[in-house]
C-alpha cells in the first residue's frame, strides 16, 4: 500500500512472471481484475509496454480503491487475492500480440495488511 489519494487507497501489484523461453518476449498490454477476498474488485492494467528477458521478470502497476468505512475496517481481515486477466504478448513490438489467460489466487500473509495500513497512519 502507498497512500492515499483522495477518498480512495493507493497500492502498487507486483507481479512476477516467468519467461521459459529462451527468446525476450513483448508484453503489449495486460488488463485484469484484481480481487480481495469477495470485499473488493480493482481493475488493473499495465501502463506501458515491457520486455520479459528470460527466467524470473517483476512487473508492477499501480491500482486504487476507493474507501469505504466498513470495507476498510474488513482488510486486516482478508485472506486471499485473485488476479485475473488477459496479457498480450508478441516477440517484436511491431508484431501481432496473442492473448495469454491468467487467473492466480495466493493466501495473505497473516497481519500484512494490517501492518500495512498502521505504517500508513503512523502508529
Amino acid at each position: 500500500m502507498d497512500g492515499f489519494r483522495g477518498d480512495s487507497l493507493v497500492f502498487s501489484v507486483f507481479l512476477n512472471a516467468h519467461n521459459k523461453g529462451n527468446d525476450s518476449l513483448f508484453v503489449q498490454g495486460l488488463n485484469g481484475m484484481l480481487y480481495l477476498d469477495s470485499l473488493f474488485e480493482i481493475p488493473i492494467s499495465l501502463q506501458k509496454s515491457v520486455w520479459l528477458s528470460p527466467g524470473n521478470n517483476e512487473l508492477n502497476f499501480s491500482g486504487a480503491f476507493q474507501l469505504n468505512l466498513f470495507k476498510l475496517l474488513a482488510v486486516p481481515n482478508l485472506k486471499k487475492f485473485t488476479i485475473r486477466g488477459i496479457a498480450y504478448i508478441a516477440l517484436k513490438p511491431d508484431q501481432k500480440a496473442i492473448e495469454v489467460d491468467f487467473n492466480e489466487t495466493r493466501d495473505i500473509p497473516p497481519n500484512l495488511l494490517e501492518k500495512q495500513i498502521k505504517g500508513l497512519i503512523g502508529l
